[in-house]
């Protein structure tokens, strides 16, 4: 079951990684790049900004946030969601309650995600109303084939939708 989720989240983030953009070259928190807000995060040392529009959606108790650039693609899935709070990344369905939260990475044909074994993490939503969310986030994502482990931190994003 984890795979499968996993891998529909791939197929999605393959897509908008393909839409590309450029990444910023200035501080995590600078990000002139992105449509509709700011989106960025520092990627194993480096600043990273999404470019164009970031994606969010929400189904059910199921809320979804994916920011692209011309190198990698970050999407959270978090559920259950209800509102503004903070929700580990490490996905844990045998959990009471069950959670489905967590974090990919996709850069070029290389995946990472805090699903995986030694995945960890957490994001806060700060503010979600009135079609705006709001949060910072920062997690560890082991590799679905051998690329180690990616280590983002100092994330952050307000955007509206």
């Amino acid at each position: 079951m984890r795979r499968i989720a996993f891998g529909s989240s791939l197929a999605v983030l393959a897509f908008l990684a393909a839409c590309g953009g450029s990444d910023s070259t200035g501080p995590a928190q600078t990000n002139n790049l992105v449509t509709n807000g700011s989106f960025s995060a520092v990627v194993n040392g480096t600043a990273w900004s999404a470019a164009g529009r970031v994606a969010v959606s929400q189904s059910g108790t199921l809320l979804t946030i994916t920011g692209a650039s011309g190198t990698y693609a970050i999407s959270f899935g978090i559920g259950p969601f209800g509102g503004p709070s903070t929700f580990s990344l490490v996905y844990a369905p045998l959990a009471n309650p069950p959670t489905a939260s967590q974090a990919i990475v996709i850069l070029g044909g290389q995946s990472w995600g805090t699903s995986l074994q030694g995945g960890t993490g957490s994001i806060t939503i700060t503010n979600y109303a009135a079609g705006r969310v709001a949060g910072t986030f920062s997690f560890d994502a082991p590799s679905t084939a051998s690329g180690g482990t990616l280590h983002v931190t100092n994330g952050s994003f307000d955007v509206t939708f």
